[in-house]
């Protein structure tokens, strides 16, 4: 793996465990519960991405339909493995519908914060 996937597990990983410890003092120990799961959804998809780019580079020489099919294939993936995760949070464990999805949102924006700090981090490094 490279240095910017474990940097985002661990942006993810920390946002997790504070937005769940803030949830647990502030709601109630359910709300908690449901944003660490939701966190952990948005965490597990982060690490599904790292392992198809991961198995996609020791085949680069196969073409460029070759990609394309696996990039389509890789999203409809992700996007199940989003669905039914979530659908379990929901049904299977009774986890309140609210936080769990606001918990998803804030383990998806480290997507948008690790990249914006790492750009950041390199400009002001030259």
């Amino acid at each position: 793996m490279h240095l910017e996937h474990v940097r985002l597990a661990c942006v993810q990983g920390a946002i997790t465990i504070i937005s769940a410890a803030v949830a647990y003092v502030v709601v109630n120990p359910l709300a908690a519960k449901s944003v660490a799961f939701g966190s952990g959804v948005a965490m597990l998809a982060t690490l599904f991405l790292v392992w198809r780019l991961v198995t996609g580079k020791r085949r680069e020489g196969l073409g460029a339909e070759w990609v394309l099919w696996q990039a389509y294939r890789t999203a409809i993936e992700r996007f199940m493995l989003v669905a039914a995760l979530l659908v379990i949070g929901f049904e299977l464990f009774k986890l309140a519908p609210s936080w769990l999805l606001a918990g998803f949102v804030v383990g998806q924006l480290a997507w948008l914060a690790v990249p914006v700090w790492v750009k950041l981090r390199t400009q002001n490094d030259k």
